[in-house]
């Protein structure tokens, strides 16, 4: 009996860790910062329709559309980070401030 109340509460403990774990990614990337990457991805797509990357990095626009409307924003502004280094726009962005 008193290993079956060990082992329920380290389950008790484990899902909390977890939640915590979940809610600070969640933290990290929302919605807003989804919107926001997609506009300067669009912006940078828009500007550079000659790039020998524009393939790939309108794939990492595409996926990380999805991944943002799926709800996993943390993985949807990667793909949308990674899509304006394809583009070279993350060293333009940087350059004008």
């Amino acid at each position: 009996m008193h290993i079956r109340k060990d082992l329920t509460a380290a389950i008790v403990v484990s899902a909390a860790v977890a939640m915590t774990a979940l809610s600070a990614n969640a933290a990290d990337a929302n919605a807003n910062s989804c919107l926001t990457a997609a506009k300067q991805v669009r912006t940078a797509l828009d500007a550079n329709k000659t790039s020998p990357n524009y393939d790939a990095a309108m794939s990492h626009r595409n996926n990380g559309l999805l991944a943002c409307n799926s709800g996993f924003y943390k993985m949807g502004v990667a793909h949308y980070d990674a899509a304006l280094k394809l583009l070279h726009a993350d060293t333009q962005a940087d350059a004008s401030k």
